[in-house]
């Protein structure tokens, strides 16, 4: 459902793009518990993630941005005796790490072009794909037990190399305004990184203690759920993007 709205973007992927901020909002308070997260701070971390989407045509949210909700939850912390150090810091580092990738993949599809979003969605996709059809065919040693026990390394590597050189095959077909070393690497550190963002998802629900972020996608979790990886990478493409052009 969400490809079409992808491929056509203009104002149907502004709306796609304002439900899913929310939803992902939702879904980093909701899980929340002991204690639950006050309904103030719906307000205030969706508006952090709207503004930072939407405000800013450039690859990374804007410093100024992200150091006002960090003093925002800081003044929030010392009134509401529900924040603790450890839950502050999950506000700051959930919400930040959601508006930079949410921001980045609204800044590809808008600004930057579509084909952006494709490499992103190949080299992210392609490297979970096979790392997972690898690592059933010869995955022996586990990548990390505690967050993902049917993760291997062997799986890794291999996703890593299946899904970079997949990557870099479409960027230079597609002619992508980027010479052979910064497609080189662009794809091979975001088949890398991919699989960090979905242990860095992961390790929050066994923070919290959860197995799904939400079910608005019945049997298969959240929006966090689903695209855990893509958010992650958005964000580590728009750093390369920055630090390599």
């Amino acid at each position: 459902m969400l490809i079409p709205v992808v491929v056509v973007g203009s104002v149907s992927f502004q709306i796609a793009m304002a439900l899913i901020a929310g939803v992902a909002t939702f879904e980093l308070l909701s899980i929340c518990k002991n204690p639950k997260a006050h309904i103030y701070l719906y307000g205030i971390v969706g508006f952090f993630l709207f503004y930072s989407i939407f405000t800013s045509n450039k690859t990374v949210v804007p410093s100024i941005n992200i150091a006002i909700y960090l003093i925002v939850l800081l003044v929030c912390g010392i009134f509401d005796a529900g924040i603790d150090f450890a839950r502050l810091g999950y506000y700051f580092t959930g919400g930040t790490l959601v508006a930079l990738g949410l921001h980045m993949v609204y800044v590809m599809r808008m600004h930057l072009g579509l084909s952006y979003v494709l490499l992103l969605a190949i080299a992210t996709l392609g490297a979970d794909t096979f790392a997972y059809f690898v690592g059933r065919s010869i995955g022996k040693h586990k990548l990390n037990p505690r967050l993902s026990p049917n993760k291997t390394i062997e799986g890794s590597i291999g996703g890593i190399i299946c899904g970079g050189t997949l990557a870099l095959a479409f960027g230079f077909l597609m002619k992508m305004p980027l010479s052979l070393w910064q497609l080189a690497v662009i794809s091979y550190v975001l088949s890398s990184t991919g699989q960090i963002g979905d242990l860095t998802f992961s390790s929050i629900k066994r923070y919290f203690d959860v197995k799904d972020y939400s079910q608005i996608f019945p049997g298969h979790g959240g929006v966090l759920d689903r695209f855990d990886s893509i958010i992650f990478n958005a964000m580590v493409l728009g750093l390369l993007l920055n630090i390599l052009l």
